[in-house]
């Protein structure tokens, strides 16, 4: 049975491994094979990375998406599964996502909906808003990030991503992540973001009290229960 490539879970995976993951040349290889569509050169990597005892959780995330790209559902269900009980938030959260994707393409959305509700728990910006809608939760919330950029090409964003970790890590306000928008005529900018604030005086406040890159408030909607 195919099972349709659903969003944004599969495409963050190069966001995931380089946002605050200390990479092994195994892990690494592993992904520029994924990124190539040899899945089962990214396979056998990932298997490396795994028996090394580093990265693992990361591994078996990639070889859950291995599999779901060679329509091996059953074992990717159990890639993971494993990968679900990672020590990292974002393995976690798209690990379980993943498992939503899979029961709702064998039509349990009941199975599906809980699988979406706790992922979102460990997921952030537009992948737990994704998880939250698909969760049932519908409750609209504006709240604020800090943008740093829009970008034509993902490439430059994903790059933006790496420059302005360290800034963050020191600001305590964790990994950026990449949102795409379309603009008013019809072009596709990958928007770089960091924090959530409830208001946007304290974003305003962490902007100032901290030695960040150029950025801007921006308000955002977000799902909650």
């Amino acid at each position: 049975m195919r099972i349709a490539t659903p969003f944004i879970f599969l495409l963050a995976l190069s966001q995931l491994i380089s946002c605050g993951v200390s990479k092994t040349a195994t892990l690494e290889r592993s992904l520029q094979e994924y990124n190539n569509d040899q899945w089962l050169l990214s396979e056998m990597w990932a298997k490396k990375t795994i028996k090394s005892g580093k990265n693992i959780g990361e591994a078996q995330y990639i070889m859950g998406l291995c599999e779901f790209q060679l329509q091996k559902v059953a074992s990717a269900k159990e890639w993971f599964e494993k990968a679900a009980t990672s020590a990292s938030k974002e393995v976690k959260g798209k690990a379980t996502a993943m498992l939503g994707v899979i029961a709702s393409g064998n039509g349990d959305e009941t199975a599906a909906q809980l699988a979406y509700k706790y992922a979102s728990i460990h997921l952030q910006g537009s992948d737990q808003q994704i998880a939250n809608q698909r969760s049932g939760i519908l409750t609209k919330v504006n709240n604020y990030t800090l943008q740093f950029g829009a970008y034509r090409d993902k490439e430059n964003a994903q790059n933006a991503v790496k420059s302005i970790s360290s800034a963050l890590k020191r600001a305590n306000l964790g990994n950026a992540w990449i949102t795409e928008e379309t603009s008013k005529i019809g072009r596709t900018l990958y928007l770089v973001r960091a924090g959530h604030f409830p208001t946007r005086n304290s974003a305003s406040t962490t902007k100032d009290e901290h030695d960040l890159p150029e950025c801007d408030v921006r308000s955002i909607a977000t799902v909650t229960n």
